[in-house]
């Protein structure tokens, strides 16, 4: 399938769409990842992170080690519990996105969060991760963008081969290439969707001024990747697909 009937077959992008089609997507890059091992297992058995980690790390050159790391605690096992019940509570619809079989870790220096698309299904949160119930939720909205969005670029990548590592991201962080620069479109977009849906729900947590800051930091980014003649022919439609948003941003999505 051509990049253009992927996203018309997943029905658009996670946390964005209302017809995101997860199970779809997650049967795709199955068989992708199939493809590579060259194996007969059963499909769910690709699905697994450690699986997927350990198939990338064979058959990527210089691919990522873990960072410092360690298990959660029982007390950030027990907040993020509660973040994502809170969460599906919130936006039921993305219920299935919430549920996508991950590992979680704990780092053990100074980053707050970390995912990379080359260690698939696995998430680092640090200990500031963990400072409030919102924090934990808007970052869990966050990397679960990221992982996502990673499982399309594993079908096609969104940037051409040989991209320059020169863009920066509206935070001031540089030396990232067009991909990370549409990933951070994606989480962005995926957060307001959550901070928005917190604030029309009346809760004391709401927080207009963080929605407002990730509204620009979409914007912002979106205007980089509009500029960028690095992006594949799927980063070109994603971007496109999130300058339809650019106006118009809603949290009534119903995703499957």
């Amino acid at each position: 399938m051509s990049p253009s009937e992927i996203l018309f077959e997943i029905g658009g992008l996670p946390f964005v769409n209302p017809v995101f089609n997860s199970m779809k997507l997650l049967t795709l890059v199955a068989v992708v990842r199939k493809n590579i091992e060259g194996s007969e297992l059963p499909l769910t058995d690709y699905l697994q992170p450690d699986f997927a980690t350990n198939l990338y790390n064979r058959h990527i050159e210089g691919a990522p080690t873990f960072p410092p790391h360690q298990p959660l605690g029982k007390a950030e096992l027990y907040m993020l519990t509660e973040a994502k019940s809170n969460l599906k509570a919130l936006l039921p619809e993305w219920t299935n996105l919430l549920d996508l079989p991950i590992k979680i870790y704990k780092l053990t220096n100074e980053q707050v969060s970390l995912t990379n698309p080359v260690l698939p299904q696995q998430m680092f949160l640090g200990e500031a991760a963990f400072t409030t119930i919102t924090d934990l939720e808007e970052l869990l909205v966050h990397e679960l963008s990221h992982i996502w969005s990673s499982l399309i670029a594993e079908i096609y990548d969104f940037q051409l081969k040989g991209s320059s590592n020169n863009y920066i991201l509206p935070s001031g962080t540089g030396d990232k290439n067009p991909r990370g620069v549409l990933l951070a479109c994606l989480f962005a977009v995926s957060a307001v969707n959550y901070h928005r849906r917190l604030l029309a729900s009346g809760s004391e947590r709401a927080r207009p001024e963080r929605l407002d800051y990730l509204h620009q930091y979409f914007l912002k980014s979106l205007a980089t990747l509009k500029t960028s003649t690095e992006l594949s022919e799927i980063g070109k439609l994603i971007t496109s697909r999130l300058d339809s948003f650019s106006n118009d941003l809603t949290t009534d999505t119903i995703q499957g």
